[in-house]
């Protein structure tokens, strides 16, 4: 039987963020297919996952703690765009990569090693005889992560810190590529940034989990996901001072509840603006999206594609996004989605699906089927297992 060990920092489990969502899913369908190892730096809480593994090993090993002061940070960021030039999260993950390194030739042969996150990329570097073939997963770029936050610069220091970053994030990205035998991104604009020969696995959702119920008439808005997540403080942060108020103005009792793990302290200051309500670390965004209208992707940053959107669909809600929020998922405006990037064009799409009953309904039903016919993870766990044992030769 194909041996695997699957590398990450990022605890697969259903019940935390979209990282760990996907790798949940993803790590147990190749662990149907194949005897798995996972070695992670973290603890495995997911009983499901840990259930549907041969091996597990933990490690604790802390990431590099963030400079406490602007003037240590700005001191910082200088230091890695003119002397380390990698990506951040790269860089800030240095120590794990060596305790990773150090403890993968312990652990015996392998056919396939799957790696997962740029941050761990360079582990690469200790790949050997025996090791079998090697897969990263780029769940997001860098490099159009700092392409997207240098059209929202402001400043001239932005716009140089960002370029520079852009530029080395983009040829790191090339230089991993070119390091493993194959990579895997969640979009196609992301396999067109990154060019060469990336197979698309797009994130997915659990039908079962998440099903269609009746749409509510309340004009609550719901938004779902991390909220220590740099793209999704931007998104709420722009969403709650440029969006909302043309929102109320137009229906006067809406309101937001923004429901995920982990907020920052700009995230949870949202909730001293009237009508927003802040809701961290609750067991299931479920019932939050049954009691919902509309559900909001309003991203400006970011790669890959969106959890929230495809659960929020699933579970029969309409969705109003920006483009970058819906990238990937293959969604026609005006049929599955409402997609607006500009404030008043946001709030236009979000007041007319809580005054227009027909419309909402409409995509309602459009949109889960979208989701869910497209979108599974049985169906996405198939295609990412067929893609990674095809890299293994036959025994």
């Amino acid at each position: 039987m194909t041996r695997a060990l699957w590398v990450t920092t990022e605890p697969p489990d259903r019940n935390l963020g979209g990282g760990s969502i996907r790798e949940a899913y993803l790590l147990e369908a190749l662990a149907h297919a194949a005897d798995t190892h996972l070695l992670l730096v973290g603890r495995l809480d997911d009983q499901q996952t840990r259930a549907a593994l041969s091996a597990i090993t933990e490690l604790d090993v802390p990431g590099r703690p963030a400079p406490p002061t602007r003037r240590a940070r700005r001191v910082d960021d200088l230091r890695r765009v003119l002397v380390e030039r990698r990506p951040a999260a790269v860089v800030e993950n240095g120590a794990r990569v060596e305790a990773l390194a150090a403890v993968l030739p312990t652990l015996g042969d392998f056919d396939l090693v799957c790696v997962e996150h740029d941050r761990l990329a360079p582990l690469v570097a200790v790949r050997g005889p025996g090791t079998g073939r090697w897969a990263l997963t780029l769940q997001n770029l860098p490099s159009e992560r700092k392409r997207h936050e240098l059209e929202l610069a402001t400043t001239r220091r932005q716009r140089w810190l960002y370029r520079r970053e852009a530029a080395d994030a983009r040829r790191f990205e090339a230089a991993m590529a070119a390091a493993y035998d194959v990579v895997f991104v969640p979009s196609p604009s992301d396999a067109g940034a990154l060019g060469g020969d990336a197979i698309v696995v797009p994130n997915g959702v659990d039908t079962e989990r998440f099903r269609p119920t009746p749409l509510p008439r309340e004009p609550a808005l719901v938004f779902t996901g991390m909220l220590s997540w740099g793209p999704n403080v931007d998104g709420l942060t722009w969403f709650c001072r440029e969006v909302l108020p043309l929102v109320r103005a137009e229906v006067a009792d809406a309101r937001l509840d923004i429901v995920g793990l982990d907020p920052l302290p700009e995230v949870s200051t949202l909730a001293r603006l009237d009508s927003v309500s802040v809701h961290a670390n609750v067991p299931s965004v479920v019932p939050w999206l049954e009691q919902a209208r509309v559900a909001l992707v309003p991203l400006r940053v970011g790669s890959g594609t969106r959890l929230k959107a495809l659960e929020a669909m699933s579970a029969g809600r309409p969705v109003v996004g920006t483009t970058i929020g819906m990238e990937g998922l293959g969604v026609e405006n005006g049929v599955h989605a409402l997609v607006a990037d500009e404030p008043a064009a946001m709030a236009g799409a979000i007041t007319r699906l809580l005054t227009d009953e027909t419309l909402a309904e409409r995509l309602a039903q459009a949109g889960a089927a979208h989701a869910r016919t497209g979108f599974s993870w049985d169906v996405i766990g198939r295609r990412f297992v067929d893609a990674l044992l095809q890299l293994v030769p036959r025994k």
